[in-house]
């Protein structure tokens, strides 16, 4: 991974919201004015009557205005949609043959291949439908037989609706004729005539051309259009950070992609079963699979059903149809079970009720496109709540996260003072996660919704800090459960802060995924003076030192404490992070870091990477050290002085 080696001088951006915010939660408590009263706790009992009321307004608001702007969104909407899929696509393009280039050389190759898909579908249908006239005997022969054994009661049934039918079409057709009246028609004009049968085929044309424009400058435009986006948010005061909306870009782009390709899969194997099974046209319905797989849970099923229709048709018994059906079914769930959960993960989290509701709204909205756009739009909107604060109310509406396993109900059981209630979720759910899991996704966010009603005075400065103080031991006791005692040979990782500052959950975090990758971590406290960190720092040996700088008014006394340890431990690598650190990161890779980290997953890929080369300087140190060290692996600690002191983390 050539992107983590240390030569790589470029920080990157936040891969995820909660990553990204990671270092600069501890201290979003105390930036509210101390003069306020009250423990909150009455807020948190539910939201007002307003806050409730408004996402369901904005949602029929937004129905209404979908509906009767169907012609103009919907090509929008499909423009969008294949901008994200081939997003990933045109930045590679574009490394080569530039913007420009790459856009239209996209946008010409899906043109093509849409037109393709068009015509061959049009084409195979009505080849379909012709050959299906040439076994117009042995349907006759089938249905005879099936109604040959129709049950005697079954019949009986039969005779009376139809004979309820011939009475009522006789008492209508007797009062039509009564009350019947005459009136001339104006004759039709030969050209509207002649346009008529156009008219639909024209529309769809300039529908589709509409959407290959539209396409080509949502790519050629898209970096100018989210900046644009970003400063149009901001207008109105609704908080979006240009990472969130690379990161929920990138995380759409990734996933419609390969759900795409998954499904030509699917329909590349069902060609090749109604082929061995003697199907006429077999890669029409490996084509038509593929088109009906984005309709959620019931897509495959309906694609199977023109198929076995023709199974029925085409062969002498019933056996083909059904085991046509079975297959169809069987495939679907073979990749829905087993090769998407490896191939895509667990997907963006949407459950599964709301997938049906969505694909339900969606083609009442917008007929059979936003049938087939459902997923997609879904999977969008569930992204944008997870990153925009905001629409944060469609991430709890589609998520198929347990609520009463989320970080809220961790955030609430800190709010009642319920230690015990808020370590047993988190223990269940890095039981189930994992460690890194349970920081990003589930003590995070807890600290960032505290800070968030601080800010907004909804809960004390006391009962702020009390959440992030119980957090903090949290983490470490999580680390501790999870990680076994470093051997004796372990590579030895510092952490430190500069002094003042404040924001110091993330490197905690990180160092106890360290320890969890077999790594004896340590860190200072607390910082207070640079000689004092030299003095732990030396006394420590450690392999390398990890220092957090969250603060722009720490980014010097920061870059000090790098250039003098450095200078004193030139062997020793060190890597920064935080958010300060990211903006000044040329400042901080000149004054000595060997890496600026973007995030403490950017921390631990790096570690990994460079893990042999720190482990053999660690065994050239330790026989420099000899029999000066107080016993074979033993770490050697400087005394307690004062609050500078090592800590376990």
């Amino acid at each position: 991974m050539a992107r983590d080696s240390p030569s790589d001088q470029r920080p990157r951006a936040p891969e995820t919201r909660a990553e990204a915010a990671a270092s600069e939660q501890t201290a979003s408590a105390n930036d509210s004015s101390a003069n306020r009263h009250g423990d909150g706790r009455e807020h948190d009992q539910g939201f007002e009557h307003d806050r409730i009321a408004r996402p369901f307004i904005a949602i029929i608001v937004a129905s209404l205005v979908l509906y009767f702007a169907k012609d103009i969104l919907l090509p929008l909407a499909m423009a969008g949609i294949l901008a994200l899929v081939c997003s990933p696509i045109i930045d590679r393009l574009e490394r080569f043959v530039g913007r420009l280039v790459s856009a239209v050389l996209v946008v010409v190759i899906a043109l093509t291949a849409v037109a393709a898909l068009g015509y061959f579908l049009t084409f195979e249908l009505t080849s379909v439908a012709v050959e299906l006239t040439a076994y117009s005997d042995n349907i006759a022969s089938k249905l005879s037989a099936l109604q040959k054994k129709t049950p005697a009661w079954l019949q009986q049934v039969e005779n009376a609706t139809r004979e309820v039918e011939q009475q009522v079409e006789h008492s209508w057709s007797g009062h039509r004729g009564a009350s019947r009246t005459v009136t001339a028609a104006p004759a039709p004009s030969p050209m509207r005539e002649m346009i008529k049968p156009a008219l639909p085929l024209l529309a769809g044309a300039a529908e589709g051309l509409l959407v290959v424009v539209l396409l080509f400058f949502l790519l050629y435009e898209r970096r100018a259009l989210r900046a644009r986006f970003v400063r149009l948010a901001a207008r109105a005061r609704v908080t979006i950070a240009v990472e969130a909306m690379d990161t929920a870009g990138e995380i759409v782009s990734h996933y419609l992609l390969l759900y795409s390709l998954l499904n030509i899969g699917f329909g590349a194997a069902i060609a090749v079963v109604t082929w061995l099974f003697g199907l006429p046209h077999p890669w029409f319905w490996g084509v038509l699979a593929f088109l009906f797989r984005f309709i959620p849970y019931v897509g495959a099923a309906a694609s199977a059903l023109l198929p076995t229709a023709v199974a029925f048709a085409v062969s002498p018994g019933w056996g083909t149809a059904f085991e046509i059906l079975g297959v169809f079914v069987a495939l679907d769930q073979i990749l829905a079970q087993f090769v998407e959960p490896i191939v895509i993960g667990h997907g963006i989290g949407v459950s599964a009720v709301a997938l049906l509701i969505s694909a339900m709204y969606w083609a009442w909205l917008w007929g059979p496109p936003g049938l087939i756009l459902s997923v997609p739009m879904t999977v969008c909107l569930k992204i944008a709540g997870d990153f925009i604060p905001a629409l944060n109310f469609f991430s709890l509406l589609l998520s198929a996260d347990d609520p009463n396993e989320d970080y809220r109900d961790f955030y609430r059981s800190l709010l009642e003072h319920d230690e015990d209630s808020a370590r047993a979720l988190a223990v269940r759910h890095s039981h189930e996660y994992g460690l890194e899991n349970t920081f990003n996704k589930f003590v995070t966010p807890a600290v960032l919704l505290a800070a968030e009603e601080r800010a907004g005075d909804h809960i004390s400065e006391e009962l702020g800090r009390f959440v992030i103080d119980t957090s903090q031991a949290l983490v470490v006791q999580l680390g501790s459960r999870l990680s076994a005692a470093p051997s004796a040979s372990a590579p030895r990782a510092l952490g430190l802060f500069p002094p003042g500052e404040q924001h110091t959950l993330g490197l905690i975090m990180l160092l106890q995924l360290l320890k969890r990758n077999g790594v004896a971590a340590q860190f200072l406290s607390a910082s207070s003076e640079i000689e004092k960190i030299r003095s732990c720092a030396r006394d420590y040996s450690a392999d390398f030192i990890c220092i957090s700088c969250t603060m722009e008014e720490n980014v010097d006394s920061a870059l000090q404490i790098v250039h003098t340890l450095r200078r004193d431990l030139p062997e020793t690598a060190v890597i920064a992070g935080g958010r300060a650190a990211l903006a000044a990161a040329r400042r901080f890779l000149d004054a000595g870091c060997r890496q600026v980290c973007r995030n403490r997953s950017d921390a631990i890929r790096w570690f990994r990477l460079m893990r042999p080369s720190i482990i053999a300087a660690s065994l050239r140190r330790a026989k420099q050290r000899g029999s000066s060290s107080p016993g074979a692996g033993s770490v050697q600690r400087p005394p307690d002085s004062g609050s500078n002191r090592l800590s376990t983390g």
